[in-house]
This record gives C-alpha cells, sequence and structure tokens, in this order.
C-alpha cells in the first residue's frame, strides 16, 4: 500500500505585515518596526524617525525604490491606486493631510510606511507599495474604533490623488476625545432628564464606583464617562460634572484621581479609593509606567504603558472640558478656587499644564489638551492671566504654535487664540 504524504495549504498565522512575509522569503529586509517572532527568531527592528521628517531623509522620489506586495500578503480594502510614479510627492500630501487631520506619526526609514495615532486613540499603519498603473496606497487599522479609522481614510486617501479636502471638517473641535460617540445618541438623554441634582449625583457616584474599583477596564471606562459628562455638547450635568472634577463636591475621589494622573507623572497605586491613583494598572506596589512617544515598536505590545498614556491623555481632555464649562458658566468662578496652592504651587496643576506643553514635539496630543486648559485658565481671570505670563507662558505658547503649524491643526489653533489673548495685556 502507496503512502501519500498530506501536504498542507500555507497559513497565515504569521503574517501580521508585509515585512513579516518578506523575511520569511529572504530578501534580506528588515521588518516593520514590530517584534516579529517567526521560526523561534526575533526580527530586528528598523531605525524609525518621529513627525516631521523631511520625506527626502527617509523615502526616495524613485518609484523602484518602494517594496513589491509581497507574496500571499492579502491587501486592505481600505486602500487605493494613485496615478503618481513619485512616492516623495505622495508623502508629501500625505504629510498635510495629517497635519490638517492632527494626526501625529512615526516614520520608518527603511519601508515607505508610517504609524500614525489619532487624538481619539485610533491608530493605523499607512504603507506605499509598487502598483502596476501607479502605486498603492495602503492603511491598516491597529487599535481604535473601526468607524472612526473609516473617516480617516477616507480623507487621506482623497489627499493621497490630490483631492480637497474640507479643512473645517478635518479640523472639528474633539474636546471630549470620543469621536465614536455621536451627540445625537445623548440628545434623548437632555430631553428626558432635565438638571436635578439626584440625576447628577447618581452619575458622578457611578464614576466614582469605577475608578474605585481599581481594574484598568472599570478605570478605562469611568474616565470614557467623564470624557462624556464634562463634554457641554453632550452632557446633560456638564456643571455638576466640572465641579467634581475641578473642587471635588462631594466627590473627592473623581477630583484626586485626576490630580493624581496628571501631577504625579502616571505612577502606578493599587489603591483606588485613596488620595492617588495614577492609572488604571493594578499592580502590588507602586510601578512608573514609561512616557513615551508614538512609537510603532514595543509600546504598541506593552498593555501597562498604553493603559497609562490613555488615561493620561484623558485626564487632560477631562480637565478641558471642566475648565471651558467653567469659565462659560456663571455659577463657576474659577479664580478663588484657582488660588489654592493645589493650582499655584510648585509642582501644582499649572506647572504640570505648562509641562505638558512644552512637549508638545514629543507628546502633541497632550500639548493640546493643556493648551486648551491654559486657554480657559487665561479667560478666568486678569490676575490668573498675569500670573501664567510671569511663568512663561508666552514662549511655551509659541514654541507649541511652531509645533501645531507643522503638525498638529488642532493645537495651532489653540495657540493661536492664546497668543491672542497675551497680546491684549
Amino acid at each position: 500500500m502507496k503512502i501519500i504524504p498530506l501536504v498542507f495549504p500555507p497559513t497565515f498565522e504569521h503574517v501580521i505585515d508585509p515585512s513579516s512575509m518578506r523575511t520569511l522569503l529572504g530578501n534580506g529586509r528588515k521588518s516593520m518596526n514590530r517584534n516579529l517572532h517567526v521560526s523561534n527568531a526575533v526580527v530586528q527592528e528598523a531605525e524609525c524617525f518621529p513627525s516631521p521628517c523631511p520625506s527626502s531623509s527617509w523615502v526616495s522620489s524613485d518609484y523602484r525604490s518602494l517594496p513589491e506586495v509581497p507574496m500571499f500578503y492579502p491587501i486592505e480594502r481600505t486602500s487605493a491606486v494613485v496615478g503618481s510614479f513619485d512616492p516623495c510627492e505622495i508623502f508629501k500630501k500625505i504629510f498635510r493631510c495629517l497635519q490638517k487631520l492632527s494626526i501625529t506619526a512615526k516614520f520608518n526609514a527603511n519601508e515607505a510606511s508610517l504609524l500614525a495615532n489619532t487624538v481619539d486613540y485610533t491608530k493605523f499603519y499607512v504603507r506605499l507599495y509598487q502598483a502596476k498603473h501607479g502605486i498603492l496606497v495602503e492603511l491598516q487599522r491597529v487599535d481604535g474604533d473601526s468607524f472612526v479609522f473609516i473617516k480617516y481614510v477616507r480623507d487621506i486617501l482623497a489627499s493621497a490623488r490630490g483631492e480637497h479636502i474640507d479643512e473645517r471638517r478635518a479640523a472639528m473641535s474633539r474636546g471630549s476625545s470620543l469621536n465614536y460617540i455621536p451627540a445625537s445618541i445623548l440628545s434623548f438623554h437632555v430631553e428626558k432628564f432635565p438638571h436635578e441634582d439626584s440625576n447628577n449625583d447618581s452619575c458622578m457616584m457611578h464614576v466614582e464606583e469605577l475608578i474605585k474599583k481599581g481594574r484598568s477596564d472599570s478605570i478605562l471606562l469611568g474616565m470614557e464617562s467623564l470624557l462624556l459628562l464634562t463634554d457641554q455638547d453632550r452632557s446633560a450635568c456638564p456643571i455638576a460634572a466640572a465641579r467634581a472634577v475641578l473642587s471635588g463636591n462631594g466627590h473627592s475621589v473623581i477630583k484626586n484621581f485626576i490630580n493624581g494622573l496628571l501631577t504625579q507623572n502616571g505612577l502606578c497605586s493599587k489603591n483606588a479609593a485613596s488620595s492617588s491613583l495614577h492609572c488604571g494598572c493594578v499592580c502590588g506596589s507602586p510601578v512608573h509606567c514609561p512616557r513615551s512617544t508614538l512609537s510603532p515598536e514595543d509600546d504598541d505590545f506593552n498593555y501597562t504603558s498604553r493603559q497609562c498614556e490613555t488615561m493620561h491623555n484623558a485626564a487632560l481632555a477631562v480637565l478641558g472640558n471642566s475648565l471651558q464649562t467653567a469659565s462659560d458658566a456663571e455659577c463657576l468662578r474659577l479664580w478663588p478656587l484657582l488660588q489654592s496652592k493645589e493650582w499655584m504651587g510648585q509642582y501644582g496643576m499649572v506647572d504640570a499644564l505648562l509641562s505638558e506643553l512644552s512637549h508638545a514635539e514629543d507628546r502633541s496630543h497632550d500639548a493640546y489638551h493643556a493648551a486648551r486648559c491654559l486657554n480657559a485658565l487665561l479667560h478666568s481671570s486678569s490676575e490668573m492671566k498675569g500670573a501664567l505670563i510671569e511663568r512663561g507662558l508666552a514662549k511655551t505658547m509659541k514654541d507649541s504654535q511652531k509645533v501645531g503649524c507643522r503638525r498638529h491643526s488642532l493645537l495651532a489653533r489653540e495657540c493661536d487664540a492664546a497668543l491672542a489673548v497675551i497680546a491684549d495685556v
């Protein structure tokens, strides 16, 4: 009896991106900035640069320098072939689109690709390949909401083709950082439940309970709830939420949690109900969460680091929403509250916001929300305006404005507004 060996078809178990297939095929190219464990061997990382990066330094205008689509690699449906054979020109168009959409990116020096990170926590790759009738532009989602990702895909592919993008729609305010929850969903809540104290306290208590659980998932849900509750356009009780964030108002857990996230540089603590839980990580002892830039390397798979960075950014967004609500509401007076040592003292909230703004080159999304907070403080009182100017706000805003003009339109807009207010002094 003749035994016929079974031949199994190839699987795509390790096909995470085209670079892994290229490594398997043995063409010597490095991987796409990921630690891919293929056949018990670790693929070395490629060199990458933070944006903004001159296109001539990492992408050639030679069409043949682009990688070919690897064998057995399924092209994403979120892709398009651009009728051009100049990679440098296409990347310039994509750069301009990313700036309008306020998307930061890390660029890969060995592959015609970049890893983008949006202000609402969506990550995706943009890659260029050789195509029969031009250049293939492919976008691949890594993390974040799918519907928000599709909106970005349409704008980026349209820009790559040379089409016009409505800058007013691209630079829409994202105060809550939760674009995937439209305001229309919450409109029924505003009509059905008026601004009653009992309902407001119930909402704040739910947030406190989520934070007290100490688990990363529950804390993140609590932060997302705060983002919505403090958003004037989507919340039925923004004033009550702003009071809880700024002064406690019977909900000290919320206030201490936000202050700890912003002033203690992202330390993790197991005791969520006590004075300072600085991150949603649950660990036996205080552990430092690394504050890294947008990187396509280890941090993408470091759950602790990603959670800390997300909650730190969400805390800045919550504080920005609360300060804007307080500045617009006559019943909330900011200056008496902000005279405390907690805000104006050394290493207080004001110093923390100025520090966040000074790191705009590395953390543009955090700097954007810090600029929103400082803008609200500038409008709170003439005394606060003078105090901020004495601490060097004008110079920090100018430096951040330059970064915003290059890579973050929302940051540039906030800096322009702040500098206009400072100029009136």
